[in-house]
């Protein structure tokens, strides 16, 4: 009976050293140890969920071509030297996801589509009676008299459409603003990747600083905070407490004359126009001591930035 109980006991024993099985109470550890805390960033991080790919199972953890490719594609979210706060570490099998400032724009619920499609002007019933009425007329006078009316029908359906093709390209480009300045605000994240599972002897507070010193600063004494003079491109309120002022007015979306209103006559910086015919223009203004530059598409703001001068 007691060599039966021994044998129970060294079996459990083995079962809870085998590879890949991850103690609760050692990712636990890990969550409580880093969230909430402040760390400051090597290197500029990437304005996305899929965030820096770290790869433990290979001689270099960092691929920097992805990197790169990430950073091009998404914009920067958190720059080098910023501070950053950890917002949440999730542990799975062969995962440690360490989540800075929200963990990225993409996620579940973000609205990453840049896309606004126009919906195509139907016909109306006064164009499909038109239709019916020369299908059903013999009479060639008559015959061409509705013609006509008909092709004035199709014109102002067409204008129509034209006109919302073009409100569409214009909230396209409003919209591509938000998502990247939601991407600039969504935080970013690293992922620490095994293959396999985690090691057990990695799943430490310590071992995880270890493994992202060359990206991270874990040093709790203060550091500058990022420049205070320059609001974010795109806010609608200043971040400096500028809520009731004019620039803090500013909305994606105004119509220039509503700017002109609010900042006073501007200076234009630049003009193209696209293959589509939207006209973009980047002006200047210069309200008491700021400075903003505003970008319009056909006239609208999609784009702004302020700072101080």
């Amino acid at each position: 009976m007691l060599r039966a109980a021994n044998f129970f006991l060294a079996a459990s024993l083995a079962l809870m050293a085998l590879p890949g099985s991850l103690p609760a109470q050692s990712a636990a550890d890990v969550q409580n140890y880093f969230q909430g805390k402040q760390v400051q960033l090597k290197i500029d991080m990437p304005g996305s969920q899929q965030g820096v790919d770290l790869r433990f199972d290979r001689g270099t953890p960092m691929d920097w071509k992805q990197y790169s490719s990430r950073l091009k594609k998404f914009g920067v979210a958190i720059p080098k030297d910023a501070r950053s706060t950890v917002t949440t570490i999730t542990v799975k099998k062969d995962l440690i996801e360490f989540q800075l400032d929200g963990g990225g724009f993409g996620t579940f619920g973000d609205d990453t589509n840049t896309t606004v499609n126009a919906t195509p002007v139907e016909k109306s019933k006064y164009e499909k009676q038109l239709e019916r009425d020369i299908a059903n007329t013999d009479d060639p006078d008559q015959k061409r008299q509705l013609q006509r009316d008909l092709d004035r029908e199709r014109d102002r359906r067409q204008r129509q459409d034209n006109a919302n093709q073009r409100d569409a390209q214009i909230a396209s480009q409003i919209k591509s603003q938000q998502v990247a300045q939601n991407r600039v605000q969504g935080g970013s994240r690293f992922n620490l990747r095994w293959s396999g599972s985690i090691p057990v002897e990695q799943l430490t507070p310590d071992a995880v600083m270890k493994l992202l010193a060359p990206y991270v600063d874990f040093s709790d004494s203060p550091q500058a905070g990022p420049p205070q003079n320059e609001q974010p491109a795109g806010n609608s309120v200043a971040a400096n407490g500028d809520a009731g002022s004019p620039t803090g007015q500013l909305k994606r979306g105004m119509l220039m004359t509503d700017v002109t209103n609010l900042l006073g006559q501007g200076r234009q910086l630049s003009e193209s126009v696209s293959p589509e015919g939207l006209k973009t223009q980047i002006f200047e203004y210069l309200p008491g001591d700021r400075r903003v530059e505003v970008t319009y598409v056909d006239g609208l703001v999609v784009r702004f930035s302020i700072s101080s001068r």
